[in-house]
């Protein structure tokens, strides 16, 4: 289509096409990066290419099927002109048909009753009414009640902020059962075996005495999670006996005995409460100690809960339903990580609770932290308004393009029975694609698109936010200070260290222009060991403004004793490396004052009659040397000789 000074379309790549719907596919790409509905009449070629179509399109080709229906609608001219050579025809609205979109991804939830995924859908419009099993409080939370709680919670988040469902979530407390009364009894009869102090023979007595029920307990044990525990209950009481059971035998001294005998109590308590239990439980009656010891673990369960960030709930009292338990483990992480953790396997499986688990959410939390850092100082450049709005080019369409595509697999992912591993995998993946352009337009000395990555990291807190991994309301990353500190802890510091770190530039820049190695020093000193101790680390750039961010005390803590560990192996290497050249140059030496004349002499167990030369003319036996062996030896003597005569050059200049 074409007016007056514009340039036809071409079509004639139509022509070299014989299959039809070949031929449509590609006359819509060709029109989807062209203006074809501007209101003037069509052209000679538009009617060409309208006659070899012959047939309306398919509505997946939308640009193809709107110009379609424009040439369709165009009559012809009433002024003697033709259709195809009018240039100022009259401007008719194309008829229009919506797109035919795609499918939207739905929720679907393991269904354990029929063991496969079904479409959730709830009974009452969006509300969702949610009943689960809380905490029979006898004992502190651990590790197993924390992946309950909070994995719980995250799909409870997931449902009401991600999905929008209404949620309307219940959960008991158990605080008197069967457990509670047993465990109360166990307590209390421990109590009474310490103030009994036993000595530290009946201790390690007692202890192998309990230790046989345990073990048959332990192998009898089928749930994996509860052998696991077991298993490293029963590793630590073995660890302990070992060293009171030599001490023991060996008459060692009494401090040495009691100092054993209570590491031994400590490990062993769980075994031996419950053997004491089997043995004197019967004669525990007493009421308040089985209504004192719910009260206080309740209490606690709650402060636990409020650590790790689990919503609030609505609890209700219950004594009619099972309880829910899980398995001990004695990790420690903070609420963010160990709630990283669990968000990155399925809700529904067996955890593994390995030092590699507990790692990787650590490696993972400090990855997305450092993508936030970088953006954020990014976003404190300062920049006019029209900086503000940067041309793209091929690397933002291609980052941008990423972007929408992981935001497709995260739903994708949380839609498929609320499966987080993968959409941590996917946001993983996203920030690596975003650090590589950050790095690319770093090293090419170019700014990066600002809106770009701003639009990324606030879709990436936005995310954690709704997974419970990121408190408070900052627009980007991780709360900064902690602890109840002040929220707004970056806004309000960051123009006082913007400032110092603009001025410590500065001197830096003449220190090295003046030589004045004491300044640099203490521009050093305050990067590496003052900044740090108040959380604040600075990164100085080739050709780029330092960096300043705020990152928690302890892990700057932590990488200033890493990265003095690793200096001190460089250093320990390098003066290592300087032995063993000192070693060299000292054999070398020691080599270069031996005469040529000396240096067979002293093997008397390979040669026996030398010329005057001192070169070795019969080996031991007194035979004589065969050629091929004595012109090696010729060589050798030769390389001597000149060793030699450098030393001697060199005692000569002084050297």
């Amino acid at each position: 289509m074409a007016s007056t000074g514009d340039t036809a379309f071409d079509y004639g790549f139509l022509l070299c096409i014989s299959e039809d719907a070949l031929r449509v596919e590609t006359l819509n790409e060709y029109l989807s990066s062209r203006s074809y509905l501007v209101g003037y009449g069509r052209s000679q070629v538009d009617a060409e290419a309208f006659a070899l179509l012959c047939r309306p399109l398919p509505e997946r080709h939308v640009h193809a099927l709107r110009w379609y229906k424009h040439i369709a609608a165009l009559k012809p001219q009433t002024n003697g002109q033709t259709p195809e050579c009018s240039t100022k025809a009259k401007r008719v609205q194309p008829p229009w048909s919506p797109p035919e979109g795609t499918d939207v991804s739905k929720l679907h939830l393991y269904n354990s009753l029929t063991r496969t995924k079904e479409v959730f859908v709830p009974q009452k419009g969006n509300k969702v009414l949610w009943y689960c099993c809380g905490p029979t409080v006898y004992d502190a939370s651990h590790m197993g009640h924390a992946r309950s709680y909070i994995s719980f919670d995250i799909l409870r988040r997931i449902l009401k902020d991600y999905f929008k469902y209404d949620v309307f979530y219940c959960m008991n407390v158990t605080d008197i059962d069967d457990k509670i009364i047993k465990r109360a009894r166990q307590n209390y009869l421990l109590e009474q075996y310490g103030e009994k102090k036993p000595s530290p023979s009946q201790i390690l007595q007692d202890v192998l005495t309990a230790r046989t029920p345990f073990k048959a307990k332990l192998a009898e044990t089928t749930d994996p999670d509860k052998k696991q525990m077991l298993e490293r209950l029963d590793a630590a009481v073995d660890a302990a006996l070992g060293p009171l059971q030599m001490s023991v035998q060996s008459n060692a001294a009494g401090d040495t005995l009691q100092n054993q005998a209570q590491v031994l109590l400590e490990e062993a308590k769980d075994l031996l409460s419950d053997w004491l239990d089997s043995q004197f439980g019967s004669q525990v009656t007493e009421n308040s100690i089985f209504s004192l010891l719910p009260k206080y673990w309740e209490g606690e369960y709650h402060k636990d809960m409020e650590a790790l960030n689990v919503s609030k709930l609505i609890l209700v009292n219950n004594s009619i339903y099972e309880v829910l338990t899980l398995c001990i483990v004695l990790y420690f992480l903070s609420a963010r990580q160990l709630r990283l953790a669990f968000l990155m396997h399925s809700w529904k499986d067996t955890l593994d609770y390995s030092n590699n688990t507990m790692e990787s959410a650590i490696q993972y939390e400090r990855f997305i932290n450092e993508f936030f850092l970088n953006v954020k100082d990014i976003l404190r450049s300062p920049t006019d308004i029209t900086g503000q709005f940067e041309k793209w080019e091929a690397e933002e369409i291609e980052l941008n393009k990423s972007f929408y595509e992981k935001k497709t697999s995260v739903h994708e992912a949380l839609c498929d029975n609320i499966d987080t591993r993968s959409a941590l995998e996917e946001m993983r993946a996203l920030v690596g694609q975003s650090n590589t352009y950050m790095a690319a337009r770093r090293s090419a000395k170019l700014p990066p698109n600002r809106m770009l990555l701003q639009s990324i990291a606030l879709y990436l807190t936005d995310m954690l936010k709704t997974f419970g991994a990121i408190e408070g309301s900052e627009p980007i990353g991780f709360p900064v200070g902690g602890n109840g500190q002040n929220a707004d802890l970056e806004s309000t510091v960051m123009p006082y260290l913007s400032v110092l770190s603009d001025f410590r530039e500065d001197v830096r820049k003449i220190a090295r222009e003046k030589k004045v190695t004491e300044l640099l020093r203490l521009c050093d000193e305050l990067r590496d060991d003052t900044l740090p101790e108040l959380g604040v680390r600075l990164e100085d750039r080739d050709g780029l403004p330092t960096s300043v961010k705020l990152v928690d005390k302890e892990t700057l803590l932590k990488e200033r004793e890493e990265r003095k560990k690793m200096e001190d192996e460089k250093k320990k290497k390098k003066e290592e490396a300087a032995r063993k050249k000192q070693e060299q140059e000292m054999a070398k030496l020691a080599k270069m004052k031996v005469k040529p004349s000396e240096m067979f002499r002293s093997e008397t167990d390979k040669y026996s009659n030398f010329d005057e030369t001192g070169f070795p003319a019969h080996d031991a036996e007194g035979k004589e040397l065969s050629k091929g062996l004595a012109k090696k030896l010729r060589k050798l003597y030769e390389a001597q000789e000149k060793l030699y005569n450098e030393y001697l050059q060199s005692t000569q200049n002084g050297s």
